[in-house]
């Protein structure tokens, strides 16, 4: 087949959420245990297989330190810095669970300690998503990905930061989504603005006349 007779397809581009939308979608979880996933997956860009193979004893709870040992390359085997509303709420579900050991699944069925399956973590986001008025519908776990590393280049991150988080192999990985940083987000390039051009035009309206 002639494969300039076939039609091109549009580029693909994940469902981001933006900040403001991540927070809505967080506060609607009526299971807490998949509100605790959705801040993992937002906050660490940790992909399903790691997160679905996290155990205790890779959750550093006192140096805050998600350690992520399941990957297909050695770059993907990787410390994650974890932020102190992560920390509180992966101690908190350590605290209810009943799979505390710490080879136990840091997410699992909540009766048999078994893996943490895809599809209840998918009905859950959907029904949050819908509860909090946002539209978009990103892929539960790849699209969320995005989310937490795209919003990660957006808040300034270096980078070799940026990188190492998401556990790229190269920096070209990682361009893309500082690319999409820079196309998506627009409250930053406000924020931008305002730093730059603000604070003169108050200086200058300070300053009195023949000053």
């Amino acid at each position: 087949m002639n494969d300039r007779l076939l039609p091109k397809l549009p580029p693909f581009r994940p469902q981001i959420l933006e900040p403001a939308e991540v927070g809505r979608v967080a506060r609607e979880f009526t299971h807490e245990q998949a509100r605790v996933v959705f801040l993992t997956l937002v906050l660490t860009g940790i992909r399903r297989s790691g997160l679905q193979a996290l155990r205790w004893a890779d959750v550093d709870l006192v140096d805050s330190v998600l350690r992520v040992r399941d990957s297909k390359t050695e770059d993907g085997r990787r410390s994650i810095g974890l932020s102190p509303m992560l920390a509180e709420a992966l101690w908190q579900h350590r605290r209810v669970t009943a799979f505390q050991g710490d080879q136990e699944r840091v997410f699992c069925h909540p009766e048999r300690g078994t893996i943490y399956r895809a599809d209840w973590f998918v009905e859950a986001l959907r029904a949050a998503l819908a509860a909090a008025g946002v539209e978009k519908r990103p892929r539960a776990f790849h699209d969320l990905r995005h989310t937490a590393i795209t919003n990660d280049a957006a808040a300034g991150s270096s980078p070799i930061a940026v990188m190492a988080k998401a556990g790229h192999a190269n920096m070209a990985t990682t361009q893309l989504y500082l690319h999409l940083a820079g196309v998506v987000f627009r409250d930053e390039a406000a924020a931008l603005e305002r730093r730059l051009l603000a604070a003169p035009q108050r200086a200058q309206a300070a300053e009195p006349p023949g000053g």
